[in-house]
Parts: C-alpha cells; structure tokens; sequence
C-alpha cells in the first residue's frame, strides 16, 4: 500500500514510510486517569506524505529519517489532517535507523 492509498477509516493500512519530521511529544490522560504521552510524525514515500500518530513506546523507536514499517494499522482524520497509526491492535517498527 501507498500513501496515496490512504482512506480516512480505512482499517488494516500496511505501509512503509521515511520519516521527514517529529513533533515534540505532549502528555495526555485518559478518561480513567492513566496518563501517557503521544506525538505526530510526518511519514513519506513515493507517493505523498502522511501524519503518523506515534503513542507512548512508539516514540521511542522513530526518528527524523529513519523507516517504519506500520502493519495492520488504522487511517482517521484528526484536527483536518489525515492520520495513520499502529493503534491497539497494528504494530510499528523501525525497519532502519534515522538520524
């Protein structure tokens, strides 16, 4: 799959992607009180560039110019923008190192 692929909704997004750019990551608590900390990447290939939601562990393992490997994840607009994201049931991986 390409990004150019990429439907909001859309469920089972396998994609490989370089990241170009990573925000700085923010707190956040759930509505039950656990606190955890998420951040959004912007991911490329060859056909456009996408938002990637990157939460807790996540953000560890993804740097500017590294690859990822998102399988099984989700697709969803959020504050006007298109996202991808591992979520609760895809995994991510960093298939190459980056800066």
């Amino acid at each position: 799959m390409r990004v150019s692929d990429v439907r909001p909704r859309m469920k089972n997004v396998d994609l490989e992607l370089r990241i170009v750019e990573v925000e700085n990551p923010r707190r956040y608590f759930t509505p039950e009180g656990r606190e955890g900390i998420v951040t959004t990447a912007t991911g490329e290939d060859d056909s456009g560039r996408i938002k990637v939601s990157l939460w807790n562990e996540e953000i560890e393992r993804v740097r500017p110019g590294c690859r990822v490997k998102i399988t099984n994840g989700y697709a969803k607009i959020f504050k006007g923008e298109l996202h991808v994201s591992a979520g609760k049931y895809g995994k991510l991986e960093a298939i190459q190192e980056g800066e």
